[in-house]
């Protein structure tokens, strides 16, 4: 994950090296996506496994509350009413509508959440069995399905916090030393991750590579969200969503230029002074040729993330806090 990146056209240019660049390009997407939640108690889906009651503290705004929530392969699952409950009032507040009829919810981001009464029970200290749940999720005006995994336990459906922050734009944070998940609605989620040499690096790629195809303008910007990171020895390859968006400077005002929005797969070496080397910036074919080159080079686990602007609305907002803070 990454916080916001800036850098100007008129610094003197790195030397890059390309070993592979796709001629294509996916245009800049405004699609939002947001996540989901438990309405009505659904029926479990398939591949039962186990859920333990998370351990960690969680404080939202920091204030601790008391969630229900569970570990689910080394990850943290809330379920998505009770962080509308706690959202609620705020700026990253948002309601939810269930349509039983076609099994899915829907998110509105921004509006009042109605309780129902069922919020914040105590998970209890056992362990629970957990299903895949089968609901769509999606985001008001947007009939696309949401690509995240769902679980449900005991009849409602959990979400990956980290998920539901990236979707949302929320601010998700965490302390190994405290143990500590916080949860932060003045943040977004990108500029609440950390960053390292690593990210940094991915960063300075994806601002190279969509710089020598569209040019970098005045003040070239990007956001990303890695999704994964495979290593082999010294080499890296990160695969990633992302968004370029340049800006010039015209009479005096700032004026957006070209923006791309897409997956990219980007492979990197590392030396022994810890520095990064580009190997490859990937970008994947456009039209009919898209899906299967994201089939080609990305892990199968990230194709439905790949293949929608899930994170579109996290990246925009990423993008447009940079660009404000720009002096001319």
């Amino acid at each position: 994950m990454r916080r916001p990146l800036i850098i100007c056209a008129f610094m003197a240019r790195r030397e890059r090296r390309f070993i592979a660049m796709k001629a294509g390009l996916i245009g800049l997407a405004a699609a939002a996506a947001v996540l989901a939640a438990p309405m009505a108690p659904a029926a479990p889906a398939f591949g039962a496994i186990a859920a333990t009651p998370t351990s960690s503290t969680v404080s939202v705004d920091g204030k601790p509350i008391a969630f229900d929530s569970y570990n689910i392969n080394d990850y943290n699952y809330f379920k998505i009413r009770d962080v509308a409950f706690a959202l609620n009032g705020g700026a990253k507040r948002f309601a939810i509508a269930w349509d039983a009829v076609g099994n899915a919810m829907t998110l509105t981001p921004g509006a009042a959440y109605a309780p129902t009464g069922e919020e914040m029970a105590s998970k209890g200290s056992e362990k629970k069995t957990a299903a895949l749940s089968t609901q769509a999720v999606r985001l008001v005006e947007n009939m696309d399905k949401i690509p995240i995994s769902a679980y449900n336990i005991d009849g409602y459906n959990y979400f990956k916090l980290r998920d539901l922050g990236a979707v949302l734009d929320l601010g998700v944070g965490w302390d190994g030393g405290k143990n500590a998940i916080s949860i932060d609605s003045s943040k977004g989620y990108v500029e609440s991750q950390a960053v390292d040499a690593l990210d940094k690096a991915i960063a300075e790629a994806i601002i190279a590579g969509f710089g020598d195809l569209h040019g970098g303008g005045d003040f070239p910007l990007q956001s990303h969200i890695t999704l994964k990171v495979a290593t082999d020895g010294s080499v890296t390859t990160a695969y990633a969503t992302a968004l370029y968006q340049v800006y010039n400077k015209k009479g005096g005002k700032l004026e957006q230029g070209v923006g791309v929005s897409t997956s990219v797969a980007i492979t990197l070496e590392k030396d022994g002074a810890g520095k990064y080397k580009l190997i490859e910036f990937w970008i994947p074919e456009v039209g009919d040729r898209y899906i299967p080159s994201i089939q080609k080079k990305f892990p199968k686990d990230l194709w439905d993330l790949s293949y929608s602007q899930y994170f579109g609305s996290t990246l925009r907002a990423d993008v447009l806090k940079q660009a404000s803070n720009i002096k001319l």
